[in-house]
């Protein structure tokens, strides 16, 4: 079976909210959950999302939200040795857009199965 590309957003959406204990508003969720179902739709040149896979894009975002969190708890905000402190400047992101195309890569073999050939016109 097969789902729209909308119905695969809700119910991953639905199944994040279920299994992950991070708090992020459903607007990024949605923005997040979008980009990684719109990827496999070009990647698998459908116009369809197979609802086999909306567990393997639930895990694939749930990595992503304890990612963030790992990085944003990780990050150092400043130094301070005797009288002098120096603060960096917090309020860049972590380079996570590379790691999540990097997981991307990594369900390239799975989408595979469900990749449609294109013709040539």
């Amino acid at each position: 079976m097969a789902m729209t590309a909308d119905e695969a957003v809700a119910a991953i959406l639905t199944n994040v909210k279920t299994v992950s204990s991070t708090t992020v508003s459903d607007a990024i969720l949605t923005i997040y959950i979008t980009k990684v179902v719109d990827d496999v739709l070009s990647y698998c040149h459908r116009d369809d999302f197979p609802d086999r896979l909306v567990y393997t894009v639930m895990d694939l975002i749930v990595k992503r939200l304890n990612d963030e969190s790992d990085a944003m708890a990780t990050s150092l905000k400043g130094l301070t040795m005797g009288d002098t402190t120096l603060s960096f400047n917090t309020n860049t992101l972590p380079a996570i857009g590379i790691i999540s195309d990097a997981d991307f890569d990594t369900l390239k073999p799975k989408l595979n199965l469900y990749r449609k050939l294109v013709g040539f016109c």
